[in-house]
This record gives structure tokens, C-alpha cells and sequence, in this order.
């Protein structure tokens, strides 16, 4: 394939270079993104260095697979291709690739679009508008019947929004807190159940280039007049703030608790033989899959309960697990929770790995093993026809068969370890429900262990090894961290405050870290429609304003950096001397973005003496 074609003459463009940043700043004030539309197409309205005929074009990362086929019907045409690219004067080096578009997970992104795409490899940002190049390699296509989507792009100055956090005395998080309400209103007003979330990061390409930015989060396909609403959110911001010293980002998104699907952890079973802090948890019987946030001692009155905390929404059995008659069991449960007044009505029991892990892995094994022993088939074939030639069989072949013989040992011990799995952790005894206590969401829920899981499995919880990559140190020299070298057990609890290093270990995403965002999200949940108070009052969550702390993933040398992933839900969030600072209750779905959401321990705390009732203490083992 002609992957490149090179373009030396310079750019004729008079105006002098504007970055990236204040260009996209521009175009969002232009004709170009005003009248009602999608997001989507607002996105790609707005973006410079992108140009598509899709009508809306998915927004990035998209999944792209290469087309050979459509590769085979273009390449005769690639050198009108070359003329029509550099008689626009376009700077650096440029590559052709032809790709079926896809959004796995995103609405309508399983729908495939066919693609020729042009890639600029340049730094330049004062290049030639891209629109007319677009269209004369279209109309190309068109000419000599072809039908396929083109685009042009260069993906390094394209924009790229990642997060960062931002203080909470920030001049545009004072000016946020005093018109957040009147922000709220508008978006309300305007976007209606399709609002999701809403707050304050530094937003950019690198945390350098990141600039103050509130953050709107909404449904994707969502249509309004983007244009409008943004001067609407800049005019209530503007009598307190500058307005070239922040901007406003509209994007696709939701906070959610998803579980997700099966995990195969094949290449750590030995970690999953002992269930402990950050492991797979699942409902026995059911189909789902959580963390097991942390080991813990919950004493009420005299009586003294071990076991483990995770959320809620992990331990709550699927509807469609259960008999009919359960709906109300499910209702009861939602409304209420559970206590020492009011127990279970049904049985709950948890187990480690969840079945959809288990699963997962063994089915991960039975395919490994059924490659190898074919490999150790073709393997012996050849050999045997060398000793009935009377020659002595080749050395790389003996060795080669030796080495699957070895792997095929070591996956049938590995699948009679997993095949012992899952163990049975206890049952469900204390959960939030459906609760909103002081304007935070609570999904908590506490597990004891069964009689014969305690000695076994009940024991202290060890602070992960931090790799230095997720040192603070590594971002700020000025950081004097004091990192919890996992040497002793954990043994306070403390609480998610502005600015914090934190860390967690989850199911899916394992160990990861991040910075607690300075201002709370707003926050309107994907979840129940309705949630109860702790007197047990019905709450619609439409009308319902919930603050929760927002935690930005952080990772030397990577600019952007997941905290969290379906399936990490219930996780103890930890500080970096070693405290148990709050429980993970919630992500981000639709995209990818690098945000959590979690519950301070104070209030999950307050939560669970409030729902027992009477004297109540949580520790951790030592």
C-alpha cells in the first residue's frame, strides 16, 4: 500500500499560526456550529483538524478495521489522490488507509461505516481548511462509482479531551459555585432527562496544555442547539470570570454502575485462590460480578459480625434470576435495605470468583489447551515421519514438543485449581438499598462470612505494592508522599478530601490511581428512577441534586489514565498513607472518560449506623 506521500512547500495561509485549542475556540463561534443538531455532529462541526462526509461521525475512540477489499477498488486511484492533496499545500507526511468504523458499546455504534481516511502526520497547526480536500477526493470516488465515506484528519492536533483535576479555589470553581444552580436551571430547561452530569476539570491534551473547563455531560444523540446553550452557560459564568480564561465542553456520557461480563484471569489464578481485598465477587446462583471492596468488623450492641463491604448494586440479585414472587422481595429491599430490625427476607449469598469470571477463565483454559494439543499433534506428526525416514528427529522439534507437553501440564493444573472455584464467601446481611442520605447516592452493603469461610479467608487487608509510575512524586517533585509500603495491615479509615492521592484495586481494572477532583459533580444517575430517604420517603431522581466526589485517573507518563471500569464497584478507595478513605460506587459509560465516582467513609459510615440503629462500630483487621 502507498502509505505516504510526501508535502514540503509551506502553507500560503496569511494568518498568523493560532494553537489548536484557540482555533477549535473559534469555530464553536461560528455559523458552522449554530442551529439545532446532535452532539455528535456538533463534535465534528467544531473539530478543525478533522474533516468527514459521515453526517455524524462517531466520536473518538472509535474501533477501526482495516479493508483489504476496499483497499483493492481504491489503489488505482491513489495518484489523483497525491494531486489533489498537494495542490492544497498540505504540510508533512501523509498516509492512506482505507477501514470499516465501528463504536462497540456506544448507541447505534454497532452500525459499520466504510471509510477512506487520509492521515496528516504534521504539528503545523496553520494548515489549509480541510473541508474542499474532502470534497474533491469524494467527488473522485463518486465519478469512478465508488461509494465509500472519506476523511482527512490529524489525530495529533485533533481534539482529545482528558481530564485533570482542578482545585476547589480555582477563580473558575468560585465562579461555578455561585451561578451553579442558575447553570443547572438551563440545562434542565433545555436538555431535560438527557442532562447528565455536570462539573469543573482542567480539560486538554496533556495536563500542560489543560485549561479550566466546565464539563457537561448528556445522552448521546442528543439535539439542541449547542451553539445557544453554550453562550446561555457562559453568560451566567462571565460577571465573575474572564471569559478567554475557561471554556465549556459538551459530551457524550453518564455515570454508571455497570458489573459488565465475564473476566478470564488465567494468568493470575494463584491470586484468585484466596479471596481478599480488590478480588472478583459474584451472587451464587446469579450472573453478575463485583469487587470486594475490604475485609472488615462491624459490631452492633454486643454482637460482633466479620465480613466485607461492597455496594449495594453488587449483592442486589437480577430480576431475572429470581421467581416472579420476588419482585417484591427486590421492592422491599430497594426501599428499606436491610437490618437487624429488618432482615433479609431471602437468602444471599456471595462467592469468589463470580461465576462469570470462573466461567470465563475456564473456558479461556479449554482453548488454550485444545490449541496446544493440536500443536502437539502436528508436533509428534513430525517427528514420527523423521524416525520412519531412519533420521533422527530435528533438535528444535524435540524441544518445541517438550515445551507444549510442559504447557499442557500446566494448564490442566491450572484448570483443577479453577475447577475448585468459586468458594462461598457468606451471606448478605446489611445493605443501604436504594438510599440518598444528604445529597450523596449510598450503595454500600456488608457480608459476613459463613462459619466455615472465616478461617479461611477473613483477614487483615494489605496495601497493594505502589509502582512508581503511580507515585505522586512522579507528576510533582514537591509531592513528600509517604507512601503505605503494604508492610503492615491497613488500619484506619479516614476521608476523600479536594486534591488527594487515592488508590484502588478492582475485579477488572486492577490496581490503579488518581486525584480527587476539587469541586463535586453533579450528578443525575442512569440507575433507579427513584431512590428513598433514610426515612424512607420516595425520591424521584429527576428532581433530586446529588454532589459526589469525582476521582481523575493519574499515571506517570500517560495522559490519560482510567480509575475505574465495569466490574471495579465496591472497591475500597485508599489514601497514600494507607487509610481506607471511601468506597467506589460508580464510572463513566458511553465513553471511556478517566473519572470515578465514590462515597467518603464518614458518610458510609454514617449511613450504615443510621440504618442498624444503636451503637455501631467498623474497624478493619489487624
Amino acid at each position: 500500500m502507498d502509505p505516504s506521500v510526501p508535502s514540503l512547500r509551506p502553507s500560503d495561509l496569511p494568518t498568523p499560526p493560532l494553537s489548536p485549542r484557540k482555533r477549535r475556540r473559534h469555530l464553536r463561534k461560528s455559523d458552522d456550529a449554530e442551529g439545532d443538531m446532535s452532539l455528535e455532529r456538533y463534535l465534528q462541526r467544531v473539530e478543525v483538524y478533522r474533516s468527514t462526509s459521515i453526517p455524524s461521525r462517531f466520536p473518538s475512540p472509535v474501533k477501526l478495521e482495516v479493508l483489504p477489499s476496499l483497499e483493492k477498488v481504491l489503489r488505482p486511484l491513489y495518484p489523483e489522490v497525491s494531486s489533489i492533496l498537494n495542490q492544497h499545500n498540505l504540510p508533512g507526511m501523509m498516509m492512506y488507509r482505507c477501514w470499516r468504523m465501528t463504536k462497540p458499546g456506544y448507541p447505534r455504534g454497532d452500525i459499520p461505516v466504510d471509510i477512506f481516511g487520509v492521515l496528516l502526520d504534521t504539528s503545523t497547526p496553520n494548515i489549509s481548511p480541510l473541508d474542499p480536500i474532502k470534497d474533491e477526493i469524494l467527488s473522485l470516488f463518486r465519478r469512478h462509482k465508488v461509494s465509500v465515506h472519506v476523511e482527512i484528519s490529524n489525530d495529533k492536533l485533533c481534539h482529545q479531551p482528558t481530564f485533570f483535576s482542578i482545585a476547589l479555589n480555582h477563580p473558575l470553581v468560585k465562579a461555578y459555585d455561585r451561578v451553579m444552580q442558575n447553570i443547572v436551571a438551563i440545562l434542565k430547561q433545555t436538555l431535560g432527562s438527557n442532562f447528565n452530569m455536570l462539573c469543573p476539570f482542567n480539560v486538554g491534551p496533556s495536563e500542560a496544555k489543560a485549561q479550566p473547563t466546565i464539563v457537561v455531560f448528556v445522552e448521546p444523540w442528543t439535539i439542541t442547539n449547542w451553539f445557544e446553550l453554550r453562550l446561555q452557560v457562559m453568560s451566567r459564568l462571565l460577571p465573575h470570570i474572564q471569559a478567554d480564561s475557561f471554556d465549556i465542553e459538551f459530551l457524550p456520557g453518564a455515570m454508571s454502575s455497570l458489573n459488565g461480563g465475564g473476566i478470564p484471569f488465567t494468568y493470575n489464578v494463584k491470586e484468585h485462590e484466596v479471596p481478599r481485598m480488590g478480588s472478583s465477587i459474584g451472587i451464587e446462583g446469579d450472573k453478575n460480578a463485583g469487587t470486594l471492596g475490604g475485609f472488615v468488623t462491624l459490631t452492633h450492641g454486643d454482637v460482633v459480625r466479620r465480613g466485607f463491604l461492597t455496594n449495594y448494586h453488587v449483592v442486589r440479585p437480577s430480576p431475572s434470576q429470581r421467581p416472579s414472587d420476588s419482585n417484591d422481595f427486590l421492592q422491599s429491599l430497594d426501599r428499606f435495605g436491610s437490618s437487624p430490625v429488618r432482615p433479609l427476607a431471602n437468602r444471599i449469598t456471595m462467592e469468589s470468583p463470580s461465576s462469570l469470571d470462573k466461567d470465563a477463565t475456564a473456558a479461556n483454559i479449554s482453548e488454550r489447551l485444545e490449541a496446544m494439543r493440536e500443536h502437539e499433534t502436528e508436533l509428534n506428526a513430525k517427528v514420527q515421519e523423521r524416525e520412519l525416514l531412519g533420521a533422527t528427529p530435528n533438535s528444535a522439534i524435540l524441544e518445541a514438543l517438550s515445551n507444549t507437553k510442559a504447557s499442557i501440564q500446566e494448564a490442566l493444573l491450572l484448570r483443577s485449581v479453577v475447577d475448585r472455584m468459586p468458594f462461598s464467601l457468606g451471606d448478605v446481611q446489611f445493605v443501604s438499598g436504594y438510599e440518598v442520605r444528604g445529597g450523596h447516592v449510598m450503595d454500600w452493603a456488608f457480608v459476613q462470612m459463613s462459619k466455615d469461610a472465616e478461617p479461611k479467608f477473613f483477614r487483615p487487608n494489605f496495601m497493594p505494592s505502589v509502582p512508581k509510575k503511580y507515585q505522586p512524586e512522579k507528576w510533582s517533585p514537591s509531592q513528600n508522599s509517604a507512601i503505605w509500603l503494604g508492610k503492615k495491615p491497613l488500619s484506619e479509615f479516614g476521608s476523600l478530601k479536594d486534591g488527594d492521592w487515592c488508590y484502588k484495586k478492582g475485579r477488572t481494572s486492577g490496581f490503579t490511581a488518581g486525584v480527587v477532583n476539587g469541586p463535586k459533580a453533579y450528578c443525575k444517575w442512569n440507575g433507579p428512577k427513584v431512590r428513598y430517604t433514610p426515612s424512607e420517603q420516595n425520591v424521584e431522581m429527576r428532581a433530586l441534586e446529588t454532589q459526589e466526589f469525582v476521582i481523575v485517573g493519574k499515571r506517570a507518563g500517560v495522559n490519560e489514565e482510567s480509575f475505574c471500569t465495569d466490574g471495579d464497584y465496591g472497591s475500597f478507595v485508599l489514601g497514600e498513607s494507607g487509610e481506607v478513605k471511601g468506597l467506589l460506587c460508580g464510572g463513566m459509560e458511553k465513553d471511556k472518560w478517566n473519572l470515578g465516582l465514590a462515597s467518603s467513609m464518614p458518610d458510609v459510615m454514617a449511613s450504615i449506623q443510621e440504618k442498624m440503629g444503636g451503637s455501631v462500630t467498623l474497624s478493619l483487621p489487624t
